[in-house]
């Protein structure tokens, strides 16, 4: 017969052992690509996409971008969500240079911090879908009119019979 003191022991460890683990490194999610279109369009479409999802765009050389944190809509749960739920909070920075007059480079780095409650400090995560690079590659695409493939409701849907 097992003791109380001795499975409650048993119980402890599990828990200790069960909570620690390994930590890696969360590294920035970075893009980078050519683009085929001039460095002042790839410059416009980005400051448009990141402007549209509430980052302060603030160019520097003319040619690099590093933006402050995005701004979230405030609301009156804000309390709720930063204390007791947790908040991301994302920054972006961007380089554009020029490869020839109608092709340019982009670098996209979108860094993300995280928090569950209000008594932990921010720390790396993994950005969400919305705010990750990929996607705000695909939105600069769309703005510069470059999509590969363009859908329509029939390329979607199939062909109406």
């Amino acid at each position: 017969m097992i003791r109380k003191d001795c499975l409650a022991i048993v119980a402890l460890s599990i828990l200790a052992f069960g909570c620690t683990g390994v930590q890696h490194a969360i590294q920035p999610d970075v893009v980078d690509v050519t683009l085929p279109a001039s460095a002042d369009r790839v410059k416009a479409a980005v400051a448009k996409v990141l402007t549209d999802d509430n980052y302060n765009v603030d160019w520097k050389d003319g040619a690099q971008l590093q933006t402050g944190y995005r701004d979230e809509q405030s609301s009156i749960w804000d309390w709720l969500v930063r204390g007791r739920f947790g908040v991301v909070r994302s920054r972006a920075e961007a380089s554009v240079a020029a490869e020839t007059d109608q092709s340019s480079r982009l670098r996209l780095q979108v860094s993300s911090e995280g928090k569950q409650t209000m008594f932990q400090g921010w720390s790396p995560t993994e950005p969400q879908v919305p705010q990750n690079a990929q996607n705000k590659l695909r939105l600069i695409k769309n703005e510069l009119k470059i999509v590969q493939t363009t859908y329509t409701t029939e390329t979607f849907y199939g062909s109406k019979p």
